[in-house]
């Protein structure tokens, strides 16, 4: 008999814990006095009456604020940094076909500065603000003197950021133009194809 009481307060035991309110681990403060009608009772100050017992719900009307979500902000990712002299923008202007000995630029070659001045055009404040430049390099082929060749370069790529300065509103002051004669060809220089290939100015805006 004593074993089944044992048994039995167990049990009872049991059941109590799993018919604890979910609210069990919250918050405790007094109970709410209230009216017959169920209102609040309140005290002179308005304050909320409260009574022996103890509850879990806490009243925004009796002073509780409700905890607000806390709201997850994105992380804020910086934009990476341009390392110095990274080539921002690379045009490699190779259909301007110099004639041989040549730095006067066609109709069709202005055309073409054209479209090389709008790929330009998104680095204006970039290039105003002096956080980048512009190289103007020129080219030529292998004919002639190497000497000579070297000057005609340069007055190639003169011409292109002269074009570009006065057409366009390019910042000189922003270009650096060189001529590097018959270095670095892109093509065969014992073909006539080849040789009008490396007839050539290439422009590149650079980070400062």
């Amino acid at each position: 008999m004593k074993y089944s009481k044992i048994v039995l307060v167990a049990a009872l035991g049991l059941l109590v814990t799993i018919a604890m309110p979910a609210q069990a681990g919250k918050k405790k403060v007094n109970n709410y006095v209230r009216s017959g009608d169920g209102s609040l009772v309140r005290d002179g100050e308005g304050k909320c009456v409260r009574s022996g017992d103890k509850t879990t719900k806490l009243l925004e009307e009796c002073g509780y604020k409700k905890k607000k979500a806390a709201i997850k902000k994105a992380p804020v990712i910086a934009a990476p940094e341009i390392v110095k002299d990274t080539v921002l923008e690379h045009i490699v202007v190779n259909n301007i076909q110099f004639s041989f000995d040549s730095d006067v630029l066609s109709s069709d070659d202005k055309a073409i500065l054209d479209d090389v001045a709008s790929r330009l055009a998104p680095y204006k404040e970039k290039l105003k603000k002096g956080t980048s430049h512009i190289n103007i390099t020129g080219y030529t082929d292998s004919s002639g003197p190497e000497a000579y060749n070297m000057k005609l370069s340069q007055r190639r790529a003169n011409v292109v950021a002269d074009y570009l300065a006065e057409n366009h509103g390019a910042d000189r002051n922003s270009m650096n133009v060189t001529g590097k004669g018959e270095a670095n060809p892109v093509a065969d220089n014992s073909t006539r194809a080849g040789r009008i290939r490396n007839r050539r100015v290439e422009v590149d805006v650079v980070q400062n």
